[in-house]
């Protein structure tokens, strides 16, 4: 369920990931390769991004289970959603914000050289070192997608939204190798107008989710002390 869930979440925000990275799709070592080659290499590549989001979604199913679930419970959701929703609408100050975190930018510039380092080569293992260096970089997106693998609660729900989220975004990134007019600039400014509103709706549908409205899958009805329904089956 959790990974279907993130690969529907991962498709459907294709468009953010083809507008922000797929210069670096360009870019990718190995353009005048067979056909069989060149697409061997790409799936190599995606395939690194797909095992970051897939680690990243463990680490966020523990700190939601472990840190917050049990102080929030079903607060949980309603907070990853005020999370995302302020986040929409404080975006005009989110590279100051992000400035703000003691050692972040250093981390970037240093993902940015490995990730210089790697272009150079031309191996299906440094593609896929490529990959996942650049699944590290800050993106909106992701960290959506993370905040919907907190709000699991549990490291295996996690991983598998994760998952589900970095293999939803593979076909789009994969057909885009091929078919590169697709970020032509009016799809770059389309997708800088309508990831805002999808990021928003996400935290609508989260804060919803932890209202205790008796919706199935949309607000189940949650006892107290209990786990959410997601997660029955798990422990």
């Amino acid at each position: 369920m959790e990974i279907f869930a993130g690969f529907v979440f991962g498709f459907a925000g294709s468009l953010h990931c083809i507008g922000m990275c797929g210069p670096i799709v360009l870019a990718l070592p190995g353009g005048a390769e067979s056909l069989f080659r060149f697409a061997v290499s790409r799936l190599a590549y995606h395939l690194g991004r797909v095992l970051t989001y897939t680690v990243m979604g463990v680490v966020a199913g523990v700190f939601g289970g472990r840190v917050l679930l049990p102080v929030l419970q079903q607060n949980l959701s309603i907070l990853g959603g005020l999370v995302l929703v302020l986040g929409v609408l404080m975006s005009r100050y989110r590279h100051q914000l992000l400035e703000s975190i003691p050692g972040l930018g250093n981390v970037t510039r240093g993902l940015q050289r490995i990730i210089g380092d790697l272009m150079r080569e031309r191996s299906l293992p440094s593609l896929f070192a490529l990959g996942m260096a650049n699944g590290l970089l800050p993106c909106g997106f992701v960290y959506v997608a993370m905040t919907a693998a907190a709000v699991t609660a549990h490291p295996l729900p996690g991983l598998l939204f994760m998952m589900g989220f970095g293999l939803g975004t593979v076909p789009a990134m994969v057909g885009f190798s091929f078919f590169p007019r697709l970020a032509s600039a009016r799809v770059r400014a389309s997708v800088s107008r309508i990831l805002p509103a999808f990021t928003l709706l996400v935290g609508i549908l989260l804060i919803v989710r932890g209202l205790n409205l008796g919706i199935p899958f949309i607000s189940p009805k949650l006892v107290p002390g209990s786990t959410p329904q997601m997660m029955r089956g798990h422990d």
